[in-house]
């Protein structure tokens, strides 16, 4: 008996039912409209795509199941979780808001604790029940119609998802409310809390960017996902792991605690306050300030071509407004110009100043800073960290459109290089691009058009287990000599060539497609599947360096089939022009004149200007309208001085040489006979000897 009255008080202090009743009374509305809303979005949905389904293949299928796994083809569902619980806490917490509400509620003879719980309880039950309702509801439907794609563990794993971040943004806006007096505030900071971790890691991570010659941002930023907001949208391509569930479980205790902690301790008259706690008021007024002046800045570094002068600029603009944007929020006045506020942006100002000087000076060295060659064991470089961060990143359940592909395509190898002779030049090309950092600075933006950028992605594993990633924006043509031995080598070309690792006896069909015209070659029998790779794997083998990198366009695209026609995988490559073994084996079996286009039986002919000096912009509006109606180019052949081309030998020669390099020295077009045309042009070293010697009399004359 004792023990009953004892849980009976228990109870009692805990939670108040009459206050719960009140809840339920006054925002029961919540929780209906809430379960109406998730029935039309899933259970309603689910059986409009049914009525559709009866000719669906089964890729159409999986589409039941994206529904499940917060795919962003099922937006009101994502709109539904991210607004409802953060509206859910504002709106039950809406009194202590108002002066009258929060007096009246609190000269009741309830504990604050008990009124918090209370609330707590309410706003809990209105959202997981209509979530719980609409799972049943989902599960029924699936069962009925016979939907095999769906399965009761897919739904309740969705259910559990839905309820943890329901909680999780239902506490964010109840905490949230306890530091503010305002509800539109309460709405807005609780997004920004929300979004806050990653947010503000990420503007950090970029002015880090700005600052430090190599590093790695793109790896690190790719590396941070803490905004639970962010990975709601994400869970559909990367599964929710224990350890994040945990995190999430806990960090909606800490918010509990937290929020009551809070609750027990706000005064009355703070409701109307932008700010509840007075100890609060610079955290947030410099903390939005600092915010606003990395996004502003971040922003103007890159619409501006990267200009450090703009970017100062959006420090200042960004830090002056957010700055007394909030002491207008906080003191409720436009009179926030005065001598006292005024000395506390110049205070702020000054610490930043002396923060940013700080950064222009590389005190730890960090920018020169190499592991030694002999501690390195083998080095990641590639153009990304794609490769490297989505490696071991886990995947969503969901069975893809096309097991096959999965199945028969092996996975290209990590771009990762161990052979010693590699590690010395990627070593070395490290130290060139470290000792060039002036220079590429200065190169930059110079001129876009003329320059050819390459990024340059390095993670060295060291011996010890340690690993060192650098990052950086290369002018190509500088590291030529440096990057020659690196893209020659054996083991770049196999870690970087797809039809180096093909087995010819798993290929059913390799086909060539010739751009602009109607020229096709299906190689569908084994022998010549086999003799094309073996030629296609030998040319790629022999690449130059050159080869690689220029801007020839390629005869035409190859496209190699794995399995049948239903589940199949595919590689893609382009027959580069200086493929030669391909081209005797195409000339061998009869297929070369079928598989490019040939001068006189696809080129009617074709018309060469030279580019006046020091008009790249106008040149790159003309080539965009030559390329925009054939009229332009018919026009073109009545200017004096144009080099018209109808010999066959000449239109081959430039075939194999014109490039699609902006600004070239000689503009070139190609008429076909079906109408289409080719556009391109020659450098002075590209050009052929006949075309440099037509402009040149020109120039004589």
């Amino acid at each position: 008996m004792k023990w009953g009255i004892m849980v009976m008080k228990s109870k009692t202090s805990c939670i108040n039912l009459g206050i719960l009743r009140n809840d339920f009374k006054s925002f029961g509305w919540i929780g209906a409209a809430y379960l109406l809303a998730l029935l039309l979005s899933i259970p309603l949905k689910i059986l409009m795509m049914h009525s559709q389904a009866e000719n669906a293949s089964m890729n159409d299928l999986y589409k039941y199941l994206r529904i499940f796994l917060f795919d962003q083809s099922s937006p009101l569902q994502l709109m539904l979780l991210i607004l409802v619980p953060v509206l859910t806490g504002l709106l039950l917490f809406r009194y202590i808001q108002t002066s009258p509400a929060t007096d009246m509620a609190h000269s009741l003879p309830i504990k604050r604790e008990t009124l918090y719980n209370t609330h707590i309880t309410a706003g809990i039950i209105s959202l997981f029940v209509p979530l719980i309702i609409t799972a049943l509801v989902s599960w029924a439907v699936i069962a009925g119609l016979g939907i095999g794609t769906v399965t009761g563990l897919h739904i309740l794993i969705w259910l559990g998802i839905s309820l943890l971040f329901n909680l999780l943004f239902f506490m964010t806006s109840v905490v949230t409310g306890m530091f503010t007096g305002m509800s539109a505030v309460q709405g807005v900071l609780s997004y920004i809390l929300l979004l806050l971790p990653t947010g503000l890691l990420e503007l950090l991570l970029h002015n880090m960017k700005m600052y430090t010659h190599g590093f790695a941002y793109s790896y690190y930023s790719h590396n941070i996902n803490l905004s639970p907001l962010l990975r709601l949208t994400d869970i559909s391509s990367y599964a929710l792991q224990a350890a994040e569930i945990t995190a999430y479980l806990l960090v909606c205790i800490a918010l509990y605690l937290a929020g009551r902690f809070f609750y027990q301790r706000r005064q009355l008259e703070a409701a109307g306050n932008a700010i509840t706690f007075d100890l609060l008021s610079p955290v947030f007024k410099y903390g939005v300030t600092f915010c606003s002046m990395l996004m502003l800045g971040s922003y103007f570094y890159g619409t501006q071509n990267e200009s450090m002068g703009w970017t100062y600029i959006g420090y200042f603009l960004g830090s002056l407004l957010a700055y007394f944007l909030c002491e207008i929020l906080l003191t409720k006045s436009l009179h926030v110009f005065n001598f006292k506020i005024l000395k506390g942006y110049g205070a702020y100002s000054l610490i930043i100043i002396m923060l940013l000087a700080g950064l222009h000076i590389d005190f730890v060295g960090y920018e020169k800073r190499l592991p030694a060659l002999a501690d390195v064991e083998s080095v990641y470089m590639d153009n990304s960290f794609y490769s490297l961060y989505e490696k071991n990143r886990p995947r969503a359940i969901y069975p893809e459109n096309n097991d096959a592909y999965f199945e028969t395509r092996p996975d290209r190898p990590m771009p990762v290089y161990t052979e010693a002779d590699n590690l010395a030049n990627i070593y070395s090309l490290h130290q060139e691009i470290i000792a060039n950092k002036g220079a590429e600075k200065g190169s930059l933006f110079s001129d876009n058009r003329k320059l050819q950028y390459e990024k340059v992605c390095l993670a060295y594993n060291l011996k010890n287990g340690q690993r060192v990633y650098r990052e950086y924006s290369i002018t190509t043509p500088m590291y030529a000599k440096t990057l020659k031995p690196i893209y020659e080598a054996s083991e770049y070309k196999a870690l970087r060539n797809d039809i180096l690792r093909i087995d010819p006896a798993m290929i059913n069909m390799i086909y060539i497609n010739v751009r602009d015209t109607n020229k096709n070659v299906k190689l569908v029998t084994p022998e010549h599947i086999r003799q094309a790779i073996e030629a296609l794997q030998k040319d790629k083998l022999n690449q130059t360096y050159e080869e690689m990198t220029n801007n020839r366009p390629s005869w035409a695209d190859i496209e190699i089939f794995i399995g049948d026609q239903h589940h199949y995988a595919s590689y893609n490559l382009s027959w580069n022009k200086s493929f030669v073994n391909f081209e005797q084996w195409l000339k061998k079996n009869g297929l070369y004149d079928q598989a490019r286009i040939i001068p006189g039986e696809d080129i009617a002919y074709a018309i060469v200007d030279k580019n006046p000096a020091n008009t790249g912009k106008d040149i790159a509006i003309t080539k965009v309208k030559v390329m925009s109606t054939l009229s332009i180019i018919q026009d073109l052949e009545k200017k004096p001085g144009i080099l018209k081309i109808t010999d066959l030998d000449q239109l081959e020669i430039c075939l194999r040489n014109y490039t699609s390099a902006e600004q070239p020295t000689y503009n070139m077009f190609f008429v076909l006979k079906n109408g289409n045309f080719l556009s391109g042009g020659f450098s002075d070293a590209d050009a052929p000897g006949f075309v440099k010697e037509h402009f040149a009399g020109q120039k004589a004359e």
